[in-house]
């Protein structure tokens, strides 16, 4: 007995984990929100030509019919159609004024109103109508169709689908339950088997109909995210492998040269070796990031001297910092404690924030390096007197929504002088230090320098 309660229990879980959707990003909400948009458009468009055309086959093939006594043929009466074209002119009017306001739609919450209002154009309004007649019409074939159609054409957001469904059944119910309207064309007898016959069928549509907008719209949210973490990868590839790359062809260009050959000093040889090694890692790094499709960073993790790998690294930055006339200072103590990190992860992070600093200030930059030990963490600084993050209007806006921003995947909030900046440097900062385990942040005001600040774990 115990094993089937397990079985259940499991296959429940693994029901429920597949039917969970994954968080959704906001590059994701903003383009859902343009698709949505674009397709509520389509779809008032297609919806107002199929009335005209069902409109005008009425008009020129059913009541000619009818009035040429064919009506038992047909299983209608006239009297049925009498009332059409109030019915398509109130569709059409609520149909064309739902156009004219999704123009005015600057939000998602905006278009579900967009969204209730076809549906209630098309499929409430006939409905109440035919309630102010003392009516309940049962136009099961139309709201089969019409719901299918938007399912189709609008394949997300199930649950505004779910409430205009919720609605038809509620405006339905009041009409029969409450009011107690007949449906014309049904003897009284079968009025309540037809009902709950409707009701059931009904039923079986909205179910179908949802779990296909809710499966899709999962798949959909996936494949965007997958594609999203494509090209972070590709980015972030050529971002990174960019400064090895900008060091070694600076080198090479700066190389003394006599009688037509070129000296290499053993330093500066030894200096390109660990250039491209360091280069090589990172390809290794991103590629295994990539292939395990994660979405965090790959750590090998060990107990790690700040002081040393500055110092290690300083030669590298130094035909930059030679470029732009500017100086790096020390003032990490030998006596700090080791943190617990993977090194050439933290390299990255000093790199991308140098880096930063170095193309985004005027020549002649201060960058000091600090470190102190503040609890069970390492406090990490990188600070300079540069003229400071945005402009401003930046000035005005809270500090923490800006802190938050400016570590963003494609976040340019150093400015836009460089074409070439795709905004993953301190994007791929944030991802590394919290994968460690610490936090990350920027102080920063204008003409008065930055100051970067990270936390790494002790090596206790």
């Amino acid at each position: 007995m115990s094993c089937i309660v397990r079985f259940f229990r499991r296959a429940r879980h693994q029901l429920a984990q597949s039917l969970v959707l994954p968080p959704s990003s906001k590059e994701y909400r903003r383009w859902q929100e343009r698709f949505v948009r674009d397709r509520i458009r389509l779809t008032l468009l297609i919806t107002m030509l199929l009335l005209t055309i069902l409109a005008i086959v009425n008009g020129m093939v059913i009541v000619p019919a009818l009035t040429s006594g064919d009506s038992e043929l047909l299983g209608a009466s006239l009297e049925q159609y009498r009332f059409y074209p109030y019915f398509f002119t109130a569709q059409q009017l609520g149909l064309l004024l739902n156009l004219i306001l999704l123009h005015r739609t600057d939000s998602l919450k905006k278009l579900q109103w967009s969204f209730l209002g076809y549906s209630a154009a098309v499929i409430l309004s006939p409905q109440i109508l035919y309630m102010l007649m003392g009516e309940t019409i049962l136009d099961l074939a139309g709201w089969i169709l019409l719901f299918m159609f938007q399912a189709v054409l609008i394949p997300v957001q199930w649950r505004w689908h779910l409430i205009s469904q919720v609605n038809l059944l509620i405006v339905v119910g009041l009409s029969v339950l409450v009011f107690r309207f007949d449906s014309p064309g049904i003897p009284a007898e079968m009025q309540q088997p037809i009902h709950i016959f409707l009701l059931v069928v009904m039923l079986c549509v909205f179910a179908v109909a949802d779990m296909g907008i809710y499966l899709y719209e999962r798949l959909l949210l996936r494949e965007f995210e997958l594609r999203q973490q494509l090209q972070l990868f590709l980015h972030a590839v050529s971002h990174d492998l960019r400064n090895p790359v900008t060091g070694t062809l600076m080198l090479l260009k700066s190389l003394p040269a006599h009688d037509g050959k070129f000296w290499l000093e053993p330093a500066t040889v030894h200096q390109m070796i660990a250039g491209h090694e360091r280069q090589l890692k990172l390809i290794n790094s991103l590629l295994e990031v990539h292939s395990r499709d994660m979405a965090g960073v790959v750590l090998y993790q060990e107990a790690i001297s700040l002081r040393q790998l500055i110092c290690t690294a300083m030669p590298d930055w130094q035909s930059m910092l030679q470029q732009t006339q500017s100086t790096a200072q020390i003032l990490i103590t030998a006596d700090l404690p080791p943190a617990i990190a993977d090194p050439l992860q933290v390299r990255r992070v000093y790199d991308n924030i140098i880096t930063n600093a170095l193309q985004h200030n005027r020549p002649g930059l201060q960058i000091t390096l600090d470190a102190i030990r503040h609890g069970n963490y390492v406090y990490c600084t990188i600070s300079d007197n540069g003229q400071g993050i945005g402009s401003p209007e930046t000035e005005k806006a809270a500090s923490r929504a800006f802190n938050h921003r400016i570590f963003e995947r494609y976040s340019s909030g150093i400015n836009h002088r460089q074409p070439l900046h795709l905004g993953l440097g301190l994007y791929i900062c944030r991802q590394i230090i919290e994968a460690h385990g610490g936090q990350i942040g920027v102080e920063s005001e204008l003409n008065q320098g930055t100051r970067f600040w990270f936390t790494l774990p002790l090596s206790l």
